[in-house]
This record gives C-alpha cells, sequence and structure tokens, in this order.
C-alpha cells in the first residue's frame, strides 16, 4: 500500500474522522492537503510525524459553495502538479431536537442566531443544510476533482465518507442525514459505473466513532454511561479514526484495484438502531 508521492485531498481533515484520515495518509508517504471552513497553519495532520509539514497543507473551503470548491482544487494542483486522490469526508449533521441544546444555527451561513428567526423556518433551513453538506458537496468535489483525475495517465481514486444512517431500515431522528448519506452511497454506484476506467469510486459507512463531536454532543458524561452504549456494539467499543485512515489508504492503493462502486461497512458489526448515524459527526 505505498502512496509515497501520490497527492491526496481530505475534506474536512481538520478534526474526527477527517484528521484521522489524513494522518493516515502522510504516514503513508503521501502529499495531503487538507480543507475546512476556517484556515489552519499549520496543517493539524502534520503534527508530530516527522517531514509531513512539507508535504501537507490546509485551506479554507467551505464545500457548499463550488467556487471555493473550484479555488482549493486548483491552488492544489498547481503547488503539486496534479491530483490522485479524493476522500469525500466532510459533511455530518445533529439530531433536529439537539439543534437549540448546543446552540447550533441551521442556517450558519445567513449569520442568524436562534431566537432571530421564526421557529417555523428552522427545520427546512436545517434539512437543507444537511442535504448541502451531505450529498450536494460532495457530488460537487468529486466532479471538479474528476477533471484533474481523468486528464492523468494513472486517473486516480475517490472515497466517500458515508454513514450507517443511510441503512435501509432508516435513521429516525436523522431522517435528512440518512437520506443524504442513501444518496451518497447511490452516487458512489453511478459515478464508479460512469467514471471507470480512469478513476475509482467507493464508499465507507460509518457507525459510532470516538471524535470531538460526539464525547461532547452523543456520549453520556460519565463512564459506566459510556460502556453501556456500545453495549449494542458486537465489538463493544467505538471505532477510532485512524482506522477509517488505514481502511482509505487501502481502498486508494494498488491492493484494491479491483474495488469499485463498493459501500464497505465500517461498524463493528452494529445492526440497525439508536447508534447509527453518529459516525461523521
Amino acid at each position: 500500500m505505498e502512496l509515497t508521492g501520490k497527492v491526496v485531498i481530505v475534506t474536512g481533515g481538520n478534526r474526527g474522522v477527517g484528521l484521522g484520515i489524513a494522518r493516515r495518509f502522510l504516514q503513508a508517504g503521501a502529499i495531503v492537503a487538507t480543507c475546512s471552513r476556517r484556515n489552519l497553519d499549520p496543517p493539524p495532520a502534520a503534527a508530530g510525524i516527522e517531514g509531513a509539514r512539507e508535504r501537507s497543507m490546509h485551506r479554507r473551503c467551505n464545500h457548499r459553495h463550488w467556487e471555493e470548491i473550484d479555488t482549493f482544487v486548483k491552488e492544489v494542483v498547481e503547488r503539486f502538479g496534479r491530483l490522485d486522490i479524493l476522500i469525500n469526508n466532510a459533511g455530518g449533521a445533529l439530531p433536529l431536537e439537539k439543534v437549540e441544546e448546543v446552540g447550533k444555527v441551521p442556517a450558519e451561513a445567513s449569520g442568524i442566531r436562534l431566537g432571530e428567526i421564526d421557529p417555523g423556518y428552522v427545520a427546512p433551513l436545517f434539512h437543507k443544510l444537511v442535504i448541502e453538506n451531505n450529498l450536494l458537496g460532495p457530488l460537487w468535489f468529486a466532479l471538479r476533482a474528476y477533471r484533474v483525475m481523468a486528464t492523468q495517465e494513472t486517473g486516480g481514486s475517490i472515497v466517500n465518507i458515508s454513514s450507517g444512517a443511510s441503512s435501509p431500515a432508516g435513521s429516525p431522528h436523522l431522517v435528512s442525514y440518512g437520506a443524504a448519506k442513501s444518496g451518497l452511497n447511490q452516487m458512489t454506484k453511478s459515478l464508479a459505473v460512469e467514471w471507470g476506467p480512469k478513476v475509482r469510486v467507493n464508499c465507507i459507512a460509518l457507525g459510532p466513532f470516538l471524535t470531538e463531536n460526539m464525547r461532547r454532543i452523543v456520549l453520556p458524561k460519565d463512564e459506566s454511561g459510556q460502556e453501556n452504549y456500545f453495549a449494542a456494539v458486537p465489538l463493544h467499543r467505538a471505532g477510532e479514526p485512524e482506522e477509517v485512515g488505514d481502511v482509505c489508504v487501502f481502498l486508494c492503493s494498488k491492493a484494491a484495484d479491483y474495488i469499485n462502486g463498493a459501500t464497505i461497512a465500517m461498524d463493528g458489526g452494529l445492526m440497525p438502531g439508536p447508534l447509527l448515524g453518529f459516525g461523521a459527526l
């Protein structure tokens, strides 16, 4: 799984699962460009990895805006000369009933605070944001990356990060999120068929993973409560962000050259239930 010299974009690569993915690619020898909704310097993924600072960059890019995607991809290609891998990781959502609890603003781009908007409009604005974050944004990023990869003799690889909330069993309380991630799974297969053999497209559907947001918003505060929370997972634990990175590195390596259009469940064997939907938080 040698990736030395490969140029990788990881969206939402500043924290959580995205950070774990970006670090694994850097450890595999790749050049990694990460992005999020704010500028960060030095790139968070490079911390503690010898020589990684010279092989990494981080820029502001809100993947809900195609102009920012275009600018970011152009900068990556101009700086590093190519683009081999895209990891569509940015996304996530909160259950609607938790929006007010954590003080989040569904219409974040408008700058409106809760209490300054008619409550009747919160839900549609929230669901609109969720669909943009988890389906349209990844689609726009994939299309822009493909334009570069299709011109390269070696093509490229795209991995979309989905969620167990996309299960056909449904995702109560995460309706728009589950619907968007289900669409992402379908998009993966469609693009794999359309873009092969030049670009492979695969997907990973996550169960519960230990990220800052999961600890802060989802998990019980006491340790015994956390143990009970993962009782429904056959492995009796949450996943670690770096473990997603290991699977991404595999899918983008020569070892996985015949895997295309697949959605791989990475959830510890979790069956559909209340835990699903929090993997990408």
